[in-house]
């Protein structure tokens, strides 16, 4: 079917299919409070109030509003954004392989990064992730490309100062070949320069937009907040074992659609499946590429950025952060098919079609539930057809999220101590709790279990479940 076609058809169609397969499986509701803060920005940009948070992301936000000025759909901007890195990952992913893509090895390394469960359902999320995982690997490509010239460095450069506009917390993983070139580079004037002017593209607009004390104020409590009170970090969850299994699992059942209990059997296909991939990668790295300098440097940015997120990000609640860690697998896979397999074998080519299958079912049934209203917004839609709700008591996050929707009450933070001891001396009716804060009310009311939402984590692991409960008086009017 595709042998007729050249290298550069074979990249226009991957282009169209990324495009349109994307545009197709948008989401039109918001799905968590990250994605709120991003689609209130292309609505009005101001990083004081946290549309979006520090540091802003001004990039990805800029071509997301240009986008939604085209389209007139949030979710259909988004979504072209996510099509376009998709397809910039598979395309630097292949030349740092250096693989033709009108071939079999080429078909292959395409198919897992084009259907691979993460990297499509955050696609379609209304976030940065996926352009930054882009960027980050066309730096990448750029660092290693063996005609390693002062251009091929300028523009490696400049992805990295765009990318501190798109996602700050990539960064780490660009650290060494940036400092590495810097050191050893004669022309390393040129190179600081590009760096800047990347940087600068994004930066000075913002400052002008926001203005400085606004910034500093915001860049200042974003940051305290992030390593110190927002949760996720080793300063707040600090229990190592917890961490690495939640850090493995992310990578592992999230990223790649591995097994984990509880999931589907097709996921312990594509467990074995890549177990023999990444085997005959492995075979391929110690026979062939063992004192590769450009792998080398890859595996040790992999694994400056596993331990930058591993202390100082939210590996617990967030899998999006292993995002950068899979193109180590991805690469490590194609590999193997290029320099170990023997494309004859029966077992492989057995192995690959179940592979295939497996993978397209398990993404696909991923993206088709992602399409539905996760726990918190059907939390939303059922609290804004009932018309008796006064008061609505949960955490401010969800607080937050209800009010941004339009969704009418006197809203009480369960953080907020003098509030919650004001409600419990009161005799007020027709309160509405969100969250397992059941004990703050224990003594007062009566509370009540009324409905429980969920949706699937591994389409989104904030807040996969949700109850709510009614608090109320006794029957005789008394407080208890």
């Amino acid at each position: 079917m595709f042998k007729n076609l050249t290298e550069t058809q074979f990249y226009l169609l991957l282009f169209v299919a990324c495009i349109i397969t994307r545009v197709a499986t948008s989401i039109y509701y918001i799905e968590d409070i990250d994605s709120l803060r991003f689609a209130l920005s292309i609505e009005h940009y101001d990083i004081s109030k946290l549309q979006p948070h520090f540091p802003g992301y001004p990039v990805f936000c800029f071509i997301a509003k240009i986008l939604f000025l085209i389209t007139g759909s949030k979710a259909a901007s988004f979504s072209i954004i996510g099509g376009v890195s998709v397809f910039a990952i598979i395309f630097f992913i292949l030349k740092i392989s250096k693989i033709e893509i009108n071939n079999r090895i080429g078909i292959f390394c395409s198919f897992i990064i084009f259907f691979n469960p993460m990297i499509w359902l955050m696609s379609n999320r209304y976030m940065p992730d996926l352009m930054g995982l882009a960027l980050s690997v066309a730096a990448i490509y750029y660092f290693t490309e063996k005609n390693n010239n002062t251009k091929n460095l300028i523009y490696a450069y400049i992805l990295v100062g765009l990318l501190a506009g798109v996602r700050l917390s990539y960064i780490p993983l660009l650290i060494i070949p940036l400092v590495h070139n810097l050191i050893i580079n004669r022309q390393r004037t040129y190179l600081l320069l590009s760096s800047l002017l990347g940087f600068a593209i994004w930066f000075l607009p913002l400052i002008i937009m926001t203005g400085y004390e606004d910034l500093y104020v915001s860049a200042s409590k974003q940051t305290l907040g992030h390593f110190t009170d927002f949760g996720g970090t080793v300063i707040t969850d600090n229990n190592f074992y917890f961490r690495s299994m939640n850090l493995f699992r992310s990578v592992w059942a999230d990223g790649l659609g591995g097994y984990w209990y509880g999931r589907s059997w097709q996921t312990a296909i594509l467990s074995i499946s890549y177990l023999y991939f990444l085997y005959l990668g492995y075979i391929g790295i110690k026979k062939y590429l063992k004192y590769d300098k450009d792998l080398r440097m890859i595996i040790y940015c992999i694994v400056l950025y596993t331990l930058w997120i591993f202390f100082f990000q939210n590996v617990i609640y967030k899998t999006r952060h292993i995002l950068p860690l899979l193109i180590l697998v991805f690469l490590i896979a194609t590999i193997g098919q290029k320099y170990v397999l023997d494309p004859k074998s029966i077992f492989f080519n057995t192995l690959v079609g179940a592979f295939y299958i497996a993978l397209v079912t398990v993404t696909s049934t991923l993206v088709m539930q992602h399409q539905n209203p996760t726990a918190v917004s059907k939390v939303k839609d059922n609290i804004s057809i009932e018309d008796d709700i006064t008061t609505i008591i949960s955490s401010p996050l969800i607080n937050y999220y209800m009010k941004r929707h339009g969704v009418r009450g006197n809203y009480i933070s369960v953080e907020d101590k003098d509030k919650i001891s004001a409600f419990n001396s009161t005799n007020e009716k027709g309160a509405l709790l969100i969250g397992n804060f059941q004990e703050l009310f224990a003594d007062s009311y009566k509370v009540i279990p009324e409905n429980t939402f969920f949706h699937n984590p591994y389409v989104n692991r904030m807040w996969p479940q949700i109850n709510t409960f009614s608090i109320a008086q006794d029957n005789n009017g008394i407080q208890q």
